[in-house]
């Protein structure tokens, strides 16, 4: 192996996270309460999940692809872990299918050359460069994207095995395959081998490219099997590089439903070939068919044995990757919406109450999270942040169509208030958690740009954030403390956000132009004073909420209409806009 192939082995890893990225971004951009949907319905139940990993992998020939873009659902945070352990265990039985492809016609049949990876790459980044370029609907777009980072990692799985080609040659890296008979030592020798060239489906066909001339038992090849199963976990475990908790446990079951499944093999094999005195089969020469069989029973046997231990082996996931305090504590009061209480409604009602106010304080810390990174940017910091936004998704998701299945018992007026006003509330949280994500874009965009605003931007920039942050503190609390005296206060700094962000904008165009600020600035900027605005909006939003749960015909546009005219509102704006719009008119 020389020095050519040692680079284009960097290459092709560097293809895969690359791949794995585009992949994951497009995955993101699709991401929604329709296409959310549409994977839980693809994933559940358990059965259903299983069958389809091993429908997907079968088609595209690599375990590993496959659980890589589950992996990407779970990290985008359209599929839970849950619903991700049944898919990655079928995996393991879809990959085989590759086996039985070089066994029956080898490489030259007609059916073999439509499934191999070159077709499948060419078929992938033509469609998606097709749907990329030629077409204008976002989520079309981002299909596009999927598929080209798919083809990408397939191209890259393809590079990887390339570049050690010459190992296949190599007599001494063909002697491990055989001196290994131990099977401990087999299993280890096997888990080098798929570690190496990255792929189960490329380790077993080298054994069956091997035993076509060479005689290798069944004994020797049962633990390098099993091995291969296990050392090809390693192009899955670098998916989990940089992303959240959830991702990695999602890696670590295609490395334990393998290490298990060696476990099972040896604790039914061993003993029984022992007991037996030989299996006569195990002594047996092998063939190109016979492997692909083993390799077939194993995966199907094991995963059928680990599949109703799904619970067990995320179980395991949680022992090995320890959740944070708050990532259990967050699920605490979206697991507490039992279907068994819809029958009876005030019970509903205030679990669902307790619910929105956990939606709340997750909304406001995120979008506060967001904000500190404009000025101390921290990468886990910024995974934090869509962390979040996808737990917010959930719970609008959640908790939205558990008030709607109340809705539908007889209530009296004052429970269709709460239940409008948490109807409402949620999709301002979500909107709100939202704009901490876009915020957080920026703020990510700042760093990697080195982008540096001028004093004057800096400090009006620091005067808004700090009016965002009392209207969000304000909303939030006068929600959860049910105080209309906070909630009377929201309207007229909304207000106040709207005038600041004008004259803000205005500022900075002067600046743009006198050339104190770049355009790359003003765009980041303009992005920021956007956010803001929209946040307080949704503020203002559940401010009308609360008061609305007081005074019934305090709703949207009477409100507005009315409240300006009050005195109680003119003090307000004007203490705010002494505050906060006159302290930016300063700064200038």
């Amino acid at each position: 192996m020389d020095l050519a192939h040692i680079i284009s082995l960097i290459g092709g890893v560097a293809f895969f996270l690359f791949g794995m990225e585009t992949m994951g971004n497009g995955l993101k951009s699709l991401a929604g309460n329709r296409m959310e949907g549409i994977l839980f319905r693809l994933s559940s139940p358990a059965i259903k999940g299983f069958f389809l990993g091993i429908l997907v992998t079968a088609v595209i020939q690599s375990s590993g692809a496959t659980t890589v873009m589950v992996i990407s659902f779970v990290s985008a945070g359209m599929m839970t872990l849950t619903q991700a352990i049944p898919i990655v265990l079928g995996t393991n039985i879809g990959t085989t299918m590759t086996g039985w492809i070089l066994s029956i016609s080898g490489s030259e049949s007609v059916a073999g050359q439509l499934l191999s990876t070159e077709v499948l790459i060419a078929v992938f980044a033509t469609i998606g460069a097709l749907l990329y370029m030629f077409t204008n609907k976002n989520s079309t777009k981002s299909i596009g994207l999927v598929l080209l980072g798919l083809a990408t990692i397939l191209l890259s799985m393809s590079l990887i095995s390339d570049s050690v080609d010459p190992l296949k040659e190599n007599e001494a890296f063909q002697n491990i395959l055989l001196l290994f008979k131990n099977p401990v030592l087999g299993v280890l020798a096997g888990i080098f081998v798929a570690a190496i060239i990255q792929s189960c489906s490329a380790g077993v066909g080298i054994l069956q490219a091997l035993c076509t001339s060479v005689v290798i038992p069944y004994s020797v090849c049962l633990p390098l099997i099993l091995g291969i199963k296990i050392g090809a976990s390693s192009p899955v475990l670098i998916a989990m590089v940089g992303k959240n908790k959830n991702s990695k446990r999602t890696a670590l079951v295609y490395l334990i439903a393998n290490v298990l499944t060696a476990v099972l093999a040896c604790i039914i094999i061993l003993p029984l070939n022992a007991i037996t005195g030989g299996l006569s089969f195990m002594n047996e020469s092998a063939t190109t068919t016979g492997i692909a069989l083993m390799n077939s029973v194993i995966s199907i046997v094991g995963m059928i044995i680990l599949l109703p231990m799904s619970k067990l082996i995320e179980k395991i996931c949680y022992i090995l990757i320890k959740p944070d305090p708050s990532e259990s504590e967050d699920l605490t009061e979206i697991d507490s919406l039992d279907e068994n209480l819809l029958d009876y409604v005030p019970a509903a009602i205030e679990v669902s109450r307790k619910a929105a106010l956990k939606m709340c304080d997750i909304a406001r810390k995120n979008i506060f999270r967001a904000i500190r990174l404009i000025t101390e940017y921290d990468r886990s910091k910024f995974q934090k942040v869509n962390e979040k936004e996808s737990l917010c998704d959930k719970y609008e998701d959640k908790l939205g169509n558990y008030l709607v299945k109340i809705g539908k018992n007889v209530m009296d007026e004052k429970q269709q208030a709460i239940s409008s006003e948490l109807l409402s509330v949620i999709g301002d949280f979500e909107r709100i958690s939202d704009h901490a994500a876009n915020i957080a874009e920026n703020a990510e965009e700042i760093h990697d740009k080195k982008i540096v605003f001028s004093d004057e931007a800096a400090e009006e920039l620091h005067i808004l954030t700090e009016a965002v942050s009392e209207i969000i503190n304000l909303a939030a609390s006068a929600f959860v403390e049910r105080r209309r005296d906070l909630a009377v206060k929201v309207e007229p700094l909304e207000e106040t956000i709207d005038e600041m962000t004008k004259v803000i904008k205005n500022n900075h165009v002067e600046r743009v132009q006198s050339g104190a600020c770049t355009i790359v600035t003003g765009f980041v900027y303009s992005d920021l004073l956007t956010n803001f605005e929209r946040v307080a909006d949704h503020c203002s939003n559940i401010a009308l909420s609360v008061l609305h749960s007081y005074d019934l015909n305090a709703e949207g546009h009477t409100y507005v209409a009315q409240i300006p005219d009050s005195p109680e509102y003119k003090q307000n704006l004007n203490d705010y806009r002494k505050k906060y719009l006159y302290a930016v008119a300063k700064s200038k």
